[in-house]
């Protein structure tokens, strides 16, 4: 009895130390339509947000109340007294609308939205300048679209402490730098191809320390394939700024980040690929044969999450399944268009526990939906992950 009970003893501790941490992390997106730095000052004078789609917004965060947070289209904004601190507008839209100190860790840093490349790059025979800023021209010839410096930008709010020291940005590294890269042929300029950024905003590596785990945060928000012409410059961008994701998974030597440093991720390494990255399942832009986001949903490192992120909201109307699993939707642009561009991918060295698409139906939740659509244009998504102890 004594050795069968030594046994046992010793298989619980063997199978306790190998199994998934018995708390789970919970891994958030949201694309907050234009959360402009004007919107986030719209304070009364206790310092309370005034802006009813933030506060709807707000709402829904504190509802599904992750530990990380990710925020597209966050403004960057430059005008701050201390610009060089990138936090500014993430602690602004804690203070004025989550109304709490959970969220102790805020990274951001510079993208490449608003910021003038000096070239025609729509080549439509104007070269913007500071006098066109606030103008779609402007946006035209940016390194990547934005009416003025730092729109559209992304944060990382943590309840977890961010290792800031082991941050990587490819902010300035070039499309034509991208092995097997899609740029236009006889489109750019020669000394457009020596300039031209990858990232329309940045990719970035947020390593977050949770509990002995460290988890990289791959961070994108690839440019829309759509707004160009025939050449399709915005889809083999988009296609390739989600294609830095493979070869950085690859770990490949042709990468080098905004410190010089060379290569990508670790083998062993835990990571989740979140972003809007503006890429559907059925996405009709294909190069090498095979469309922007299956080239992650291929990777042997990648696990599919889409099963886990369902709503009611997007089931209605629509039919479920193969070959489009149209329920998974994250945004409806247009009444019917709705699709799945919003990710969390997390590696296969981890557990996913559970996840969704906050997405009331309306004939279930009436006011919940509103909220919703008073939000974004996109749904917030979640992930509730796990990790494997070695």
């Amino acid at each position: 009895m004594k050795k069968t009970r030594l046994i046992l003893h010793v298989f619980m501790l063997y199978f306790l130390s190998h199994c998934a941490h018995a708390q789970g992390t919970r891994l958030g997106l949201f694309n907050i339509k234009e959360l402009s730095t004007t919107k986030l000052k719209e304070v009364d004078k206790a310092g309370n947000g005034e802006n009813e789609q933030l506060r709807a917004a707000a709402t829904i965060i504190n509802k599904i109340n992750p530990d990380i947070l990710v925020i597209n289209e966050i403004d960057h904004d430059y005008t701050a007294a201390d610009s060089a601190i990138f936090t500014i507008n993430g602690e602004r839209f804690q203070a004025a609308y989550l109304k709490n100190d959970e969220y102790k860790y805020i990274f951001a840093a510079a993208c490449n939205t608003g910021l003038l490349s000096g070239f025609d790059l729509n080549n439509d025979g104007l070269t913007a300048t500071t006098e066109n800023l606030g103008t779609r021209e402007h946006g035209d010839d940016c390194y990547g679209w934005g009416t003025y410096p730092g729109q559209y930008s992304m944060a990382v709010l943590s309840k977890y402490p961010i290792l800031t020291a082991q941050v990587r940005t490819f902010q300035k590294f070039l499309w034509q730098d991208l092995p097997g890269h899609h740029m236009p042929p006889d489109f750019y300029s020669g000394d457009e191809k020596e300039r031209l950024r990858l990232s329309s905003k940045s990719h970035w590596d947020v390593p977050v320390l949770v509990d002995n785990d460290t988890l990289h945060l791959l961070l994108s928000h690839p440019t829309p394939p759509v707004f160009d012409g025939p050449e399709d410059r915005n889809g083999r961008r988009n296609f390739d700024e989600i294609k830095f994701w493979k070869h950085y998974l690859d770990n490949s030597q042709a990468l080098h980040d905004d410190n010089g440093i060379v290569g990508g991720l670790l083998p062993r390494a835990n990571f989740a690929i979140i972003g809007d990255l503006n890429a559907a399942p059925n996405n009709e832009v294909v190069y090498d044969g095979v469309s922007a986001i299956a080239q992650l949903f291929r990777h042997h490192r990648v696990q599919e999450s889409g099963s886990f992120m369902t709503s009611d909201g997007a089931r209605q109307g629509i039919k479920s399944g193969a070959p489009d699993y149209f329920e998974q939707a994250t945004t409806e642009f247009r009444k019917g268009m709705k699709r799945r561009i919003d990710y969390i991918l997390p590696s296969r060295s981890i557990q996913i526990k559970s996840g969704g698409v906050y997405w009331p139906a309306q004939k279930k939740s009436a006011a919940m939906h509103k909220v919703a659509m008073q939000a974004s244009d996109h749904r917030m998504i979640w992930l509730d992950i796990s990790f494997y102890d070695e």
